[in-house]
């Protein structure tokens, strides 16, 4: 009886934070890596910092675009249905073999410390580069 009366919201799912908007457009420098290595390429936007490739399963905690165009000089992605929130880690991710561990960030967003937020209703535009002769370091240090 105790617990019943410590909750006032009773069986209720929590209520929805809403939804906003990503936008991008994304820089290619240097050479594609061969379409062997190139079995997709997305934008990824994560609601915390990855430590190792079993983060990838936290797909409640990310965003991810549809598949990107490769071996282009420039590119847009859009995310129209986000969940508001912050977001800590976000860029373009490789799959390079066909595993589903055989991801690894290109680019990465940097602006603002890497860090932006969705709110409900607006769309927020970032632009990031992608340098395949300088692919960051994973797990980020």
């Amino acid at each position: 009886m105790v617990l019943i009366a410590a909750c006032d919201h009773g069986l209720q799912p929590p209520a929805d934070a809403g939804i906003g908007s990503i936008r991008g457009s994304i820089t290619y420098l240097g050479e594609w890596p061969p379409e062997t290595e190139l079995n997709d390429l997305r934008f990824v936007a994560m609601r915390f910092v990855p430590t190792d490739t079993a983060d990838f399963f936290r797909l409640n905690e990310m965003e991810i675009s549809a598949p990107l165009a490769t071996n282009v000089e420039s590119g847009v992605f859009a995310i129209n249905s986000a969940q508001v929130g912050t977001y800590f880690y976000s860029g373009i991710a490789q799959q390079f073999e066909d595993n589903l561990f055989s991801w690894r960030p290109v680019g990465l967003y940097t602006a603002n410390s890497g860090i932006f937020s969705v709110s409900r209703g607006e769309t927020v535009s970032i632009s990031i580069v992608v340098d395949f002769q300088d692919i960051p370091i994973f797990p980020p240090q």
